[in-house]
């Protein structure tokens, strides 16, 4: 029997896509479209992904939204900017404050579990790349390869991922050069 599922790579938002807004050591997710911008290897990186046969999909939690401090609305533009400038096959936000203890916020993989039904994702050749814990916690728990971005965030230290880097960048690469190891 043919298998039709394709690997994917799941992409956190803020702090491997978007840059992060820095208080006090940690990274916070801009709450405002003047404040959302890509960084500079986000386009050319999931350009590299999708031509490598990858599916591109974020998982982002975004409590800012169930707290009031982000309206839907700007949110959805957000998510209309990645999808207009970025090679993207779908975006899940996880909208729920912490205490609402649901399924989809990482480090659950509630968010990784409805892309993969969605998009027939094979998980076994999927990656999460990540600029936090509990991003690496929801990859692992979903049984897929962990890469997390260092960006210095005070109280996220990447202990457990399969592999660490400095930029979204270096983490396609280093994917990339795990796959030809495995293939070959």
């Amino acid at each position: 029997m043919l298998n039709n599922n394709k690997p994917a790579i799941f992409f956190d938002r803020d702090g491997v896509l978007t840059v992060s807004k820095r208080i006090n050591g940690k990274g916070f997710a801009p709450r405002d479209l003047t404040d959302f911008c890509l960084y500079d290897d986000a386009i050319s990186s999931l350009k590299k992904t999708r031509n490598a046969g990858f599916l591109n999909i974020v998982v982002s939690n975004q409590p800012d939204v169930a707290t009031g401090l982000l309206q839907r609305s700007v949110l959805n533009e957000m998510n209309n900017i990645l999808f207009n400038k970025l090679a993207l096959d779908g975006v899940f936000n996880c909208q729920h404050a912490k205490e609402n203890n649901c399924n989809c916020r990482k480090p659950k993989p509630g968010m990784i579990y409805t892309a993969t039904q969605k998009f027939n994702v094979d998980l076994s050749g999927s990656w999460i790349i990540g600029d936090r814990d509990s991003d690496i916690q929801a990859g692992k728990l979903a049984g897929i390869r962990t890469i997390f971005i260092d960006r210095s965030w005070v109280s996220e230290s990447g202990y457990s991922a399969d592999f660490r880097c400095e930029s979204l960048r270096d983490a396609v690469e280093l994917i990339f050069e795990a796959s030809t190891r495995r293939s070959g």
